[in-house]
């Protein structure tokens, strides 16, 4: 079973046709030959992996890593860098082409392709700890990430001996491990409530570490380090295990620097806020600053950093965006939303299409759901459109897109 790939999928795959079907295979690359096997037929389509490559691209390489192809982390480490810049920007322009937007895409490539990642989350099954394998919640045991910043996968290795060293892996779901400058967090999801002597890690991790322990969704703080701080020049942020923020530091500042540069008025309404980042650093350069999230911890997170920055141009709103957008002005008003992979509920894409406001910033990390809500927003027009790859390696990256009020 022999197919020619001829194009690409929404997350990188490799697509070709056998018997008259659209056939996914991952990691293969446009204008390989290669022999599949077949792992579904569906109705429609066919997801299938490589048995072996006939005809060898000259732009595949050797993936670095060992896991690679066998976790579901990343898509192109058998392509170099430049080459998964422009299937990500040529899969975005197709996207965005189905709602008439055809513009050119402008691109900020990441400047480090491996170990970028601020934040890693590993399984724990059985006595396996690591990630998951692609599209299976069976784990593989992992000895490190390449993707995950250096000092991560250093601590990856003393956590997991000391689990085995106390055979407690029975008792963990999931460790999140979140790193900033020097220092890092490290979370243990539980499933039973037992003792465990954190203090023992952090004596083998060090003082520049700190332990949390979730309990049925509720988190407290152990021992070490209690906060990350991050140190930008729009001042500093202090957060704790469960606060979002980019994973990507570097790209993180070009995407914020670009949202600030775009800022129509004074005014700015922050829809989704989350934990209040972005809303923080708005309120540093804008006269006034509303945001919304429906989130609990989020928006206490939120009101906490606006307490400790001691910030008076910052109103965060708790609860539900389109109830809330109903009740505000967005008349000379920038709105910025960044919503979650689901994109925006109907309610607030409605909202938002009959408002007052000249400029939208639509955020997003999933480009079909971004596509679908800017089919909605038929009275504003994209006037620019920005790929950050956030996310090097992956089949994702972060779009960011200028909307603007048509004329009447």
């Amino acid at each position: 079973m022999q197919i020619k790939i001829t194009d690409y999928g929404y997350d990188g795959e490799g697509i070709g046709r056998y018997n008259g079907k659209v056939c996914f295979v991952p990691f293969t690359i446009k204008d390989e030959l290669v022999e599949i096997n077949i792992l579904k037929d569906k109705k429609q389509f066919i997801e299938a992996s490589i048995k072996n490559i006939v005809n060898k691209s000259p732009e595949r390489q050797n993936p670095p890593c060992p896991y690679f192809s066998v976790c579901g982390g990343c898509a192109f480490q058998h392509i170099k860098y430049e080459k998964e810049i422009k299937i990500k920007s040529e899969l975005l322009n197709r996207q965005l082409s189905k709602v008439g937007v055809n513009i050119p895409i402008k691109i900020y490539s990441s400047p480090q392709v491996y170990n970028y990642r601020n934040k890693l989350t590993l399984f724990v099954k059985n006595k396996d700890i690591g990630l998951n394998i692609r599209q299976t919640n069976i784990v593989v045991n992992i000895d490190g990430c390449l993707l995950a910043e250096k000092k991560i996968n250093t601590a990856l290795y003393k956590v997991k001996n000391f689990i085995y060293d106390n055979h407690i892996w029975e008792n963990i779901e999931k460790i999140v491990f979140r790193q900033e400058d020097d220092n890092c967090l490290i979370n243990f999801v539980i499933k039973n409530k037992v003792l465990i002597n954190y203090k023992n890690l952090i004596l083998a991790l060090g003082e520049s570490f700190g332990i949390y322990e979730t309990f049925k969704q509720k988190t407290n703080y152990i021992v070490g380090k209690e906060f990350l701080i991050k140190n930008n020049k729009y001042g500093e942020f202090k957060y704790n295990i469960n606060s979002f923020h980019q994973i990507n530091e570097k790209i993180e500042k070009e995407l914020y620097d670009k949202v600030l540069e775009n800022v129509l008025t004074n005014k700015v309404v922050n829809c989704y806020s989350g934990g209040g980042l972005l809303s923080a650093i708005l309120a540093t350069k804008c006269q006034f600053v509303e945001a919304i999230e429906l989130g609990d911890a989020e928006h206490l997170e939120a009101e906490k950093m606006k307490k400790e920055k001691d910030i008076k141009n910052l109103l965060n709103y708790h609860g539900d965006c389109a109830n809330i957008l109903k009740k505000i002005s967005l008349k000379n008003k920038t709105v910025i939303v960044d919503p979650p992979r689901s994109g925006m509920s109907v309610d607030v894409s409605k909202i938002l299409n009959s408002s007052d406001s000249e400029k939208i910033i639509y955020i997003s990390c999933n480009s079909a759901t971004l596509v679908r809500d800017i089919k909605f927003l038929n009275n504003y027009s994209a006037k620019e459109v920005f790929l950050f790859d956030m996310f090097p390696r992956t089949g994702e990256y972060e779009t960011m897109i200028i909307l603007k009020k048509n004329k009447n």
